[in-house]
């Protein structure tokens, strides 16, 4: 399939950014939920666990909480909101190529989605031991949520790009396609920047396998730790509880939340797993020059790209329970390494989908058929 046509109202698809970026603001800044004990009340906002990440000397998840949750969805629908709407006035022009490339490839780092499952995460596990009530920021990050997934589903990529700039004839002799844009140049460009988004030329990335081999070895080095070492402490009347991936699913499902037991082993334990494993496969077919299944290992890789940042659930989901139980003696929680090992594992197989060209896995040529010696008379 050369190309299916999806969303078709690139007005709509306008509007729907745009509502996300507004929607955004107040998700931000209003409180995500609240819980009252003798002692005095919580509120467990966005920043709040930035800020308790950055106090107790976690400067990893605090960075990328800022930035996955709240720089890059802003970005990204801001720029999103400002090329469709330049496009359905009808001043589509190659300058706004930069700015809707570098906001479709915020797609996969920009997470209200992601967040919207975390704040449900969390809800579940302290709705059963505190009285917790919704905030404005959990309903208008609900409201992003579905009007960002509303932007998806209008959006056709195809067609902005087309509107920017049209496609050119084809060349003659070699060519090759812009990575973000997917427009066809002659080979005698590479090295050069594409005329519609800006992106450098390249017929292959440089150093793709090198770099993506260390990310996915960086990720299997961290995958045992973050899975065995506790991601987060929860101390209820001096009684220690620490909370790993196993761990969390095994409460939700005590608890009798068999759904949201079974969404947390998803995100957090298979899909890492599934990362793993399909890049290895990746790699392995590249370095062995194998030509079976290369259509099947082009859609994995599409597959990976996609999920890999649903398993940033978990931490999302500590970031916003444990500003809440600061309670002292009666209530307290604490990030714990579990935590920073198992979002290098997100970070760098996400990256790793990102460096690994999938045109290697073509350039295996299968064995050439040995013709019949010529017989002489």
């Amino acid at each position: 399939m050369l190309e299916r046509t999806r969303g078709t109202n690139i007005g709509a698809g306008a509007a729907c950014a745009l509502a996300t970026f507004v929607f955004l603001i107040p998700a931000n800044l209003m409180p995500l939920y609240r819980v009252e004990l003798l002692t005095g009340s919580r509120a467990s906002h966005v920043v709040s666990g930035v800020r308790l990440f950055w106090e107790e000397h976690w400067p990893l998840p605090a960075i990328a909480m800022l930035v996955f949750v709240c720089i890059l969805p802003l970005l990204r629908f801001g720029l999103l909101a400002f090329v469709l709407g330049m496009v359905r006035a009808g001043r589509g022009s190659p300058r706004l190529g930069a700015a809707f490339r570098v906001a479709q490839t915020l797609g996969v780092w920009a997470m209200p989605e992601v967040m919207l499952l975390g704040i449900y995460v969390a809800y579940g596990r302290l709705g059963a031991l505190f009285d917790l009530k919704t905030g404005g920021g959990a309903i208008f990050m609900a409201a992003a949520t579905v009007t960002a997934l509303l932007t998806r589903a209008f959006l056709d990529e195809r067609a902005v790009w087309r509107a920017i700039l049209p496609e050119a004839p084809a060349p003659d002799g070699p060519a090759l396609s812009c990575e973000a844009c997917a427009r066809v140049l002659p080979r005698s460009a590479e090295g050069q920047d594409c005329p519609r988004c800006g992106a450098s030329l390249e017929t292959r990335k440089t150093n793709s396998v090198v770099l993506t081999t260390a990310l996915v070895a960086a990720g299997l080095i961290f995958y045992l730790p973050a899975n065995l070492m506790p991601m987060a402490m929860t101390i209820q009347l001096t009684d220690p509880s620490p909370y790993t991936v196993f761990g969390g699913i095994v409460d939700l499902a005590e608890a009798g939340l068999w759904g949201l037991a079974a969404l947390v082993f998803v995100a957090s334990f298979a899909i890492p797993l599934l990362k793993l494993v399909g890049m290895c496969w990746l790699l392995w077919s590249v370095h062995t020059g194998s030509t079976r299944h290369r259509r099947l290992k082009t859609r994995l890789h599409h597959i990976i790209h996609e999920i890999g940042r649903w398993s940033m659930v978990d931490v999302l989901a500590i970031a916003t329970f444990v500003p809440l139980m600061q309670f002292d003696q009666i209530a307290h929680a604490q990030a714990m390494p579990g935590m920073a090992a198992f979002l290098v594992v997100v970070v760098t197989t996400m990256f790793s989908t990102h460096s690994f060209d999938t045109r290697l896995l073509w350039d295996a040529r299968a064995p050439q058929t040995l013709s019949p010696r010529p017989q002489t008379a």
